[in-house]
């Protein structure tokens, strides 16, 4: 029987490459919560140390977003500017604030509903709703009612980032990002592009399959460690550059992050208690001489750590540390330190 088969069989487009702008971005969602960005701190303690007062409340007005700026990535979408922060800044300042809304609310609420929201209080909350959007009322209240301030404030904080020294930051991490890019490169014509990013991401291939266009970003900046932003048939994956750091850099760096835990003379005092014995709450607050909330805050941040595990024993709560983590641990310090592989 006579069979023709027809089907897309061209390749996708790829692209590997570091964006100014898209640092910028991520920059400016790492300034909105600095504590919880493991790499870059400092840097951004050192920012806020010569931010103005007015720019602070630029800053604020970006945490009132519904994911803390992410959202901003879709400028980069529809600008398509991906080298200069000039012209990017300047497309968000010329963007109708219509738009510059749909684009901040992630596309997720249509126009008319937004300008509706602009004048009927019904609507934000209908709009928070949808979006499970935790914002106070007054600040929601901000959000809305003058939006052409908080459009000004988010091009303000574009430009004072970028104005303090921005390009010479990312010029010390270009080496970083470089190596992403050389990561990426070295699977590209082995593997799928899917495959490809399941290996950088953990996430299934099926989540990038069917796009046309991939545009690949290895980021010093992006936070969460890593962002897909796509429209239509692109798709712009951005991942930390660390991805591909030796093994001594990420000893140090995840030595570093538990050491800080312990850092505590109540928290190390606890699991001194810990590790022989199992215990609960107030007895580890009598033995140790601090209130039984203080030891919860304590015996949290152990937890989340993986240095302590609890376990129910009919209606109480017992903490024992885990051995076999805090072993590693003093081996990874050995590795460190004497290289003792």
């Amino acid at each position: 029987m006579p069979m023709e088969v027809y089907g897309d069989t061209s390749e996708p487009f790829i692209k590997v490459f570091n964006s100014p702008v898209i640092e910028l971005v991520c920059a400016i969602h790492l300034m909105t919560d600095i504590a919880n960005h493991q790499y870059e701190q400092k840097w951004g303690e050192e920012m806020l140390s010569v931010f103005s007062e007015q720019d602070m409340k630029s800053l604020e007005a970006i945490k009132l977003f519904p994911a803390s700026g992410v959202e901003l990535l879709n400028f980069v979408l529809y600008s398509r500017e991906l080298d200069s922060i000039e012209n990017f800044i300047q497309y968000i300042e010329n963007t109708d604030i219509v738009n510059f809304y749909f684009y901040i609310l992630n596309e997720e609420v249509d126009k008319a509903s937004i300008v509706k929201a602009f004048k009927d209080k019904k609507e934000r909350y209908r709009i928070q709703e949808a979006l499970k959007w935790i914002i106070a009322e007054g600040d929601l209240a901000l959000f809305f009612e003058e939006p052409e301030l908080i459009k000004s404030r988010t091009v303000n904080i574009f430009r004072v980032l970028y104005k303090n020294n921005f390009n010479e930051k990312l010029r010390k991490s270009k080496q970083k990002m470089e190596a992403g890019i050389d990561y990426i490169n070295s699977f590209i014509g082995k593997d799928a592009i899917e495959s490809v990013i399941e290996k950088i991401s953990g996430r299934p291939k099926s989540f990038f399959s069917g796009y046309k266009e991939y545009y690949i970003i290895p980021s010093y900046f992006v936070s969460p460690k890593f962002i897909r932003v796509f429209s239509g048939e692109k798709l712009y994956i951005i991942f930390d550059c660390r991805v591909t750091r030796d093994k001594r850099e990420a000893l140090c760096e995840g030595l570093s992050t538990t050491l800080k835990v312990i850092d505590d003379k109540s928290r190390m005092e606890i699991l001194r208690i810990l590790i022989n014995n199992k215990s609960y709450g107030k007895a580890i607050s009598d033995m140790v001489g601090i209130s039984t909330p203080t030891v919860s805050h304590h015996l949290d941040v152990l937890k989340q750590a993986g240095l302590v595990k609890e376990e129910k024993i009919r209606n109480i709560k017992y903490f024992y540390a885990d051995r076999e983590k805090l072993r590693a641990v003093i081996e990874d310090i050995n590795k460190f330190f004497f290289n003792a592989e």
